[in-house]
């Protein structure tokens, strides 16, 4: 399954856009295939030609994502031979990512994300509680583990993204599956800035070892609750960080939940 998992996570953060902002869509993926892991320290980059076939973008618009993400430190260009675009994981990276995100999101869009992935933790949680095999169950409690146990909100960003898409893998859904996948893009990102706390690190793993013990034992409707809790209270911690770092002009609104 997981073999299976990681080629779905390429698939998805590779496969074509059919969104605008095209330039900006192209940076959030290839950042978040770094914030993943899929796209490791050092890896070269498929050349601009192949990517931009990857991505369904013009190779301009691709030039553009790969200077944005120069300008960032996520990619360096080599000439000559032996060269190309290698990855590179700065350690501003992560938080400072997630603060222009969680800035610039309109109270509107915040509150549907967080409300979305709610819903798919939820179904990916008590679907699992009924068709995940014990690989998959010891799989959580490892990525659950390591939750708890990272040492800086970068490191628990990433376990915290693991388990969800293997949560929804554990369900035997695809679309589920690739819905968790999406939300690393569109929403996961914010969860460096809850994260740089220790304690919610700690706490955030011992919540989702629960889950992991809720879909060991068949408890579908616990494990939907108990999952459904947590994304909930994640997005208010959010909030309330959104709440002093609003970008001018977005307006604070009533916060998620």
């Amino acid at each position: 399954m997981r073999d299976v998992l990681s080629t779905l996570t390429r698939d998805v953060l590779f496969g074509p856009l059919d969104t605008p902002g095209r330039t900006e869509a192209v940076v959030n993926r290839l950042r978040t295939a770094v914030a993943l892991g899929v796209l490791a320290d050092g890896a070269q980059l498929p050349s601009e030609v192949e990517l931009a076939a990857q991505f369904n973008v013009a190779p301009g618009t691709l030039r553009e994502a790969l200077a944005a993400l120069r300008e960032e430190g996520i990619v360096e260009t080599r000439r000559g031979r032996g060269g190309g675009s290698f990855v590179r994981v700065p350690e501003s990276l992560h938080v400072a990512h997630a603060s222009a995100l969680l800035a610039s999101m309109p109270p509107p869009e915040f509150r549907d994300l967080s409300d979305w992935r709610a819903a798919v933790a939820g179904a990916s949680a008590e679907l699992a509680a009924e068709r995940a095999s014990d690989q998959d169950v010891g799989h959580l409690g490892s990525l659950a583990g390591s939750l708890a146990a990272a040492e800086d909100e970068a490191t628990a960003r990433r376990f915290d993204a693991r388990f969800h898409i293997a949560l929804a893998a554990a369900a035997q859904s695809r679309r589920l599956s690739t819905e968790a996948i999406n939300l690393q893009v569109t929403y996961a990102p914010m969860l460096a800035l809850v994260y740089a706390d220790p304690d919610v690190r700690r706490e955030g793993g011992t919540r989702l070892a629960e889950v992991a013990d809720c879909v060991r034992a068949g408890e579908a409707e616990r494990a939907r609750r108990v999952v459904t809790e947590l994304t909930s209270d994640t997005a208010r911690r959010l909030s309330r960080l959104r709440s002093r770092t609003a970008a001018p002009g977005t307006g604070t609104g009533r916060e998620a939940r």
